[in-house]
């Protein structure tokens, strides 16, 4: 999409100078006429509409803030050229000498509001969503502030207690201020900027220190009595029109966007904040001033005290908007920080810390139901059941294919031990290639079905890879439920039956993997008995106790397209 005045094309850009320069000639070549102040209003409403047109030309070419600081600058060029406009209106329409004061001075003043909130946007550094929202409520906080001071110091002397030199002095004063303000935050946007935003910031530096000269000069002119529409005097004016305009150009064909480079600092990405802060603290010493200071007429004072009184509650809603929002995203950061702490990072399941934080709680509802209290409701699916998950030959696929290759196997796997698990279990990367589903709310009885979905989930499929590789892999499944003796419940703590199904998983890992072993007891009185011998499972001679293996074969795969299938169990006992 491109606007009327896009700055494609070359010729647009050059007649905008063009205009300017013959402007100046004929400011040299005529007196002071109605023909001149004519030329002189037209040209003007024409340079600021090339730089409306050429700066929001950019805003449906850009995206998030970027496209937001296009939309305000031109924002702030379009409320100059209507003030412009109601200019012309008065000297070309009505042929009569601007009134003073002049009803457009109010945007007049205001329009470089925008400007101000177009660098706070400061679209060429990385910043989070929260601090884009919080700086719309300081952004208002400060378009609220200026505002104020029009109202509190300019406006007593036009319809309160009308004064025209005073109202004229003290609108020059607080448009050089707001002046001295936007020059100062361009030029500390270009100073930290780099790359495309650097020429752009360094034009709009440029166009804004000559319109901050040029108004001076024209201020001074007028109080000399030496001003009138088209002299020299507008020359510098028009140069910063049209500098607005190169702006927008530069903007069109320099490649900007948003977040190229990171915050600078915290001090830094807190100034807008930090001015807010001031503009609301400065309300209570304007108002003493409104009651204590200079020689103001009671009626100003009034004015201004009640003005004061307004702005502060109005102040003080926006500030406490912006700490509600403020509560609101730490509340929320708070609850990011926590499920990151309790999450893997690659896969998405959740981690070791999250069994212990949560374990308790799960073990006392568990035991809760095996009380003899319990009504006969909840009796219904009581057990955990732990079911450590590993895949099989896993160090292949690091060897063959590298370490990346192997966490896209991992993420997937996770993906596939999710969808056959239910909404209540909890899958735990339990560490490298290896996983823990804490099933629970459910029955022993039912620990085979789970175990023989995730077996055809995981080694059902090939995974494909980049590279447009296919791995085969399955895995192996060891379980076991807890409460081990379902009479005596608090017999056997949750970590023994935990490592009980550590030992069913290097079962199914020996007798040849690509299965799952569950592990019960061998009756239901807490007899011990001596362990086996550590020969038999290295470093898992944990069992005391008399077990019964229950063994489910994975998916068999006869060829790369033939069905899936599931062998049934076998219960083994194990003297």
């Amino acid at each position: 999409m491109n606007l009327p005045f896009s700055p494609q094309p070359k010729s647009w850009f050059w007649a905008v100078w063009g205009l300017v320069c013959v402007n100046a000639v004929l400011s040299l070549a005529l007196r002071r006429s109605y023909l001149l102040t004519a030329v002189g209003d037209f040209t003007q409403c024409l340079l600021l509409l090339a730089a409306f047109g050429f700066i929001a030309g950019n805003v449906p070419r850009t995206e998030g803030r970027t496209r937001l600081f296009w939309m305000l600058l031109s924002l702030g060029c379009g409320m100059w050229l209507s003030a412009q406009v109601l200019w012309t209106f008065f000297e070309v329409y009505l042929r009569k000498e601007v009134p003073n004061p002049f009803v457009g001075d109010i945007i007049l003043f205001l329009h470089e509001v925008p400007i101000m909130g177009a660098l706070a946007v400061r679209p060429h550094i990385e910043r989070d969503e929260q601090a884009d929202r919080l700086g719309v409520v300081d952004f208002v906080l400060l378009l609220v502030w200026w505002l104020y001071l029009y109202l509190f110091l300019v406006i007593p002397w036009h319809y309160v207690s009308f004064n025209d030199q005073l109202y004229g002095k003290s609108f020059d004063v607080l448009y050089f201020a707001e002046h001295v303000v936007v020059v100062i935050a361009v030029a500390l946007a270009w100073w930290r900027s780099k790359g495309g935003w650097r020429t752009v910031y360094g034009h709009l530096f440029g166009a804004a220190l000559v319109y901050a000269l040029a108004s001076v000069t024209s201020n001074v002119a007028i109080n000399l009595g030496k001003y009138y529409t088209g002299n020299l005097f507008d020359v510098p004016l028009l140069a910063a029109m049209a500098w607005f305009a190169g702006v927008g150009a530069v903007g069109g064909r320099t490649k900007v966007r948003t977040g190229v480079q990171p915050e600078a600092g915290t001090a830094q990405s807190a100034w807008i904040s930090w001015t807010a802060m001031v503009a609301r603290l400065s309300l209570p010493i304007m108002a003493g001033w409104a009651i204590y200071g200079g020689q103001a007429p009671s009626e100003v004072r009034n004015f201004r005290m009640l003005l004061t009184l307004c702005v502060m509650l109005l102040m003080g809603a926006l500030a406490s908007l912006k700490q509600a929002r403020s509560d609101e995203e730490l509340a929320q950061a708070n609850v990011d920080l926590r499920e990151a702490s309790l999450s893997d990072l690659l896969t998405g399941a959740r981690n070791r810390r999250f069994l212990t934080v949560s374990i308790s709680a799960d073990i006392q509802q568990v035991l809760r139901a095996y009380s003899g209290e319990a009504d006969p409701e909840s009796r219904r699916n009581r057990d955990m059941i732990f079911y450590l998950i590993d895949a099989d030959h896993f160090k292949e696929i690091n060897d063959h294919y590298g370490h990346d290759t192997g966490d896209e196997v991992l993420v997937e796997m996770a993906r596939r031990i999710s969808s056959a698990i239910r909404n209540s279990d909890v899958l735990i990367r339990w560490g490298g290639e290896e996983f823990l589903v804490l099933s629970r709310y459910t029955d022993r009885e039912n620990a085979t079905a789970l175990a023989a979905r995730v077996l055809a989930a995981v080694g059902g499929e090939s995974f494909t890879v980049k590279g447009g590789h296919t791995i085969r892999r399955t895995c192996s499944i060891g379980w076991a439920a807890f409460p081990w003796f379902t009479e005596h419940p608090d017999t056997v703590r949750y970590e023994e039956v935990l490592r009980l199904a550590d030992c069913a998983l290097y079962e199914a890992k020996r007798i040849g993997r690509n299965q799952a072993v569950g592990m019960l007891p061998v009756g239901n009185e807490p007899v011990a008995v001596p362990p086996r011998p550590a020969e038999d499972t290295p470093d898992r001679s944990v069992t005391h106790f008399p077990v019964q293996t229950v063994v489910i074969q994975g998916p068999q795969i006869l060829r790369a397209d033939s069905p899936v299938t599931v062998a049934g169990s076998k219960v083994v006992p194990i003297s």
